[in-house]
Order: C-alpha cells, then sequence, then structure tokens
C-alpha cells in the first residue's frame, strides 16, 4: 500500500507541474543551491556548478573542484535530486565529469555528464557535454537509457553584463522504441548584470519543448564578508525561492528554498571544495 500511494504522489507531481510526456525525465534540471536560490536562473552564471547548467561556465576554472548537491522536493524523499561533480583544467581546457540520480529505489533517473569547456578570448567561452540517460523501474518493467548531448555558450559583452544560451538534447533522444519516448528539448538564454560591485541581477527564459516557456529572475546580494543572501521567482510553475551563501574560500557552502502555492517546500544544499579560491561570478 505505501508503494501505491508513493507511486501516485509522484504521478500528481508529473501532471502538476505541466509534463505532457509520459516519462518526466529530470536530467535538465538546474543543480547548486546558488541558482535554486536565484529562481533556477543559471545559463549565465559562471560558477561550479555551471558543469551541469551550462558547461561554458566552467572555462574560467584554473583548478580542481569538486562538488556535491542534495534536493529534497516538496519534502518527499522519493523525490529527491542527488548530484556529485569534478572539474579539472587541463592544458587545452576545462573537463567535468558530473552524476545525477533523481527517485527512489522503484523508479529513479540517472544522468552521467562529460563536459569540456574552453575560453576564446576574454569574450567568448564554448562547452559541449556527452550526457548517458537512464531511467531505472522495479523488477518486472524494462529499463531504459538513452545517449544524447548539450551545449552551451556564453558572452562577456562588458565588465557588468554577461550573456548566456543553452541546449539540452537538441537530437530528442529516443527513450523507448515501443512508445517512441523522447527525452524533450530545452533551451535556456539568459543575462546577468553586476548592478554594483554587491548585487548580481538574472533573468532568463527556459523553453522545454513539452511545455510553455518558463521565465526566472534572481537577485544576489553580497551582505558581508563572506556571506550572500538570494531571492528568485519562476513562472510555470510559479515558485517563489530564497537562500543564503558562505564562501570560505577553499569551501563554499549554499542553501535555497522553493515554495510552491500547491505542493508546498523545496529544500536544496549544495558544498563545493576547491583546491584552491576561485572567482565567480
Amino acid at each position: 500500500m505505501k508503494h501505491i500511494y508513493t507511486i501516485l504522489i509522484l504521478f500528481f507531481f508529473t501532471f502538476i507541474i505541466g509534463v505532457k510526456t509520459s516519462l518526466a525525465f529530470e536530467g535538465f534540471s538546474p543543480t547548486g543551491a546558488r541558482t535554486a536560490a536565484m529562481g533556477n536562473t543559471s545559463v549565465s552564471l559562471t560558477d561550479f556548478w555551471s558543469v551541469q547548467n551550462n558547461p561554458a561556465g566552467m572555462a574560467g576554472y584554473e583548478h580542481f573542484a569538486a562538488g556535491i548537491a542534495y534536493q529534497n522536493r516538496f519534502l518527499m524523499k522519493e523525490l529527491a535530486l542527488k548530484s556529485v561533480a569534478v572539474i579539472a583544467p587541463v592544458n587545452f581546457g576545462v573537463l567535468g565529469l558530473s552524476f545525477n540520480q533523481f527517485g527512489y529505489d522503484l523508479y529513479s533517473e540517472n544522468k552521467i555528464g562529460l563536459a569540456y569547456a574552453r575560453s576564446f578570448g576574454k569574450v567568448l567561452r564554448m562547452g559541449v557535454q556527452l550526457d548517458y540517460l537512464s531511467a531505472n523501474f522495479a523488477e518486472g518493467y524494462e529499463n531504459r537509457s538513452a545517449i544524447s548531448f548539450e551545449f552551451g555558450v556564453q558572452a562577456q559583452i562588458n565588465e557588468k553584463l554577461t550573456a548566456g544560451a543553452y541546449i539540452f538534447n537538441p537530437i530528442k533522444a529516443k527513450l523507448s522504441n515501443e512508445t517512441d519516448e523522447r527525452i524533450p528539448v530545452v533551451l535556456r538564454f539568459g543575462l546577468s548584470y553586476l548592478f554594483t560591485p554587491d548585487l548580481l541581477g538574472t533573468v532568463e527564459i527556459e523553453k522545454n519543448f513539452d511545455n510553455e516557456a518558463s521565465i526566472r529572475g534572481g537577485l544576489e546580494y553580497y551582505v558581508a564578508q563572506k556571506i550572500f543572501v538570494r531571492t528568485g521567482i519562476v513562472t510555470n510553475p510559479n515558485i517563489l525561492t530564497f537562500g543564503a551563501g558562505m564562501d570560505l574560500g577553499p569551501v563554499r557552502l549554499d542553501l535555497a528554498a522553493g515554495v510552491h502555492q500547491v505542493l508546498g517546500s523545496t529544500i536544496q544544499a549544495s558544498l563545493v571544495f576547491n583546491f584552491r579560491k576561485l572567482k565567480t561570478q
């Protein structure tokens, strides 16, 4: 009975957020509590979790780094999203390796990504990631998998303004030959603007080809030495977000929460270990 109840909640979650495919694959969701607190804006940011959100944003990393993140959606462990990643600069650019897992023992989705990014002068950054995607069901059901890729660019227009664009799964990879079930294509475009040395603003639009477009915005304020506070808003579905972060140099801790008017609260935490302090935007 408990398993039946959980499955019903999962289906309710799928329909309430407007997913129109029969499988709500989570491989394209933004990762990291900084992004989560800023209305899920990510495409124009240049921080560690760019390895998951827009590989172009990790092109400026000069030292090895590793991170973990955990998201508890609507305070249900069955809807948890767990992420780990590493970034390693090399002579010809920056490499990244990441892993996401969403769900629980009866149903889970996995994404393994191998990313590469490079800067072209001071203005242009580009990144690409090869993805292995899988959906695993309880015993008795066939597991599904696919291979796809994602691509992103960022342009440093001036000292204050950055533009970013990103596409996930442009080939619309197929998960099932029997039902022709495919993972959706996702496009993002956004801007970040440094209003003052202490205030960063972001705005972004995401188009999932199986849903209506989502518009997002966020703010990050540098309160005091090493402390940040953040807030944001998401449309379709309508979510208010907020959070805080602490940058201790070698270690960065970020916390975030989001409130959906029907489903309730989502919380997220992420921890990044930098082997040397890195400047992010």
